[in-house]
């Protein structure tokens, strides 16, 4: 299960001053971590990816990029990831109920899955899915 960002920057994001809503953000972390890595599609779309002497892309052998590692061997997220984690993990504390940024366009249809600041942050990760 993915964590993009820890209960306490959450907690520093939010203004939270109290363990009051720690169970909240027990279940709301993982949920929109897991929710922005499907947005991406691709797992290696959240991570910041080694660069050659060329500024290429690294590729393993199946043709994926490599992500960069921290020190532990780790890969380390891309900064608009943690992000738009944060966006929407406030636009989800705000709106508890669905309503104001988290309501889908009457005229958009479905298929909404982020708030529209997570979406903007990630936008230019994300794989296009237009044919």
């Amino acid at each position: 299960m993915f964590s993009f960002v820890t209960p306490a920057d959450a907690r520093e994001h939010l203004r939270i001053d109290s363990d009051a809503d720690d169970r909240w953000l027990a279940m709301w972390i993982p949920a929109v971590s897991t929710s922005i890595a499907a947005w991406l599609k691709q797992e290696w779309r959240l991570y910041l990816l080694q660069r050659d002497a060329a500024g290429e892309f690294v590729l393993d052998d199946a043709g994926v990029p490599v992500p960069v590692a921290d020190d532990d061997g780790e890969p380390i997220l891309h900064p608009s990831v943690v992000a738009a984690t944060l966006l929407e993990l406030a636009s989800q504390y705000r709106y508890r109920e669905g309503e104001g940024d988290n309501v889908v366009p009457a005229d958009a249809g479905h298929g909404y899955v982020l708030s529209r600041a997570a979406t903007a942050q990630l936008v230019s990760l994300r794989r296009s899915t237009v044919a």
